[in-house]
């Protein structure tokens, strides 16, 4: 599995617990393992890597959306 695969299949069990309703057991028990694959993955990447990746997180929050343009705007 390649990295953003995997990032996008974790985000995806993540919104499937929300959507599912679990008991909060189960939901306890994922919240575990969640934070026992965070810290694997802290302990393989290198602090310029976890660097790397903040930067990036950061820049996706704070840029702003490209404004769609309709046909009205472009009429006037």
């Amino acid at each position: 599995m390649t990295s953003n695969l995997a990032l996008t299949y974790a985000r995806g069990l993540s919104i499937m617990i929300v959507i599912m309703k679990l008991p909060e057991n189960v939901k306890a028990y994922f919240q575990r393992q969640g934070r026992i694959g965070a810290a694997k993955r802290k302990e393989l990447l290198s602090p310029e890597r976890r660097s790397e990746i903040a930067r990036m997180a950061a820049k996706a929050r704070w840029t702003k959306p490209v404004e769609k343009t309709t046909k009205k705007k472009e009429m006037k």
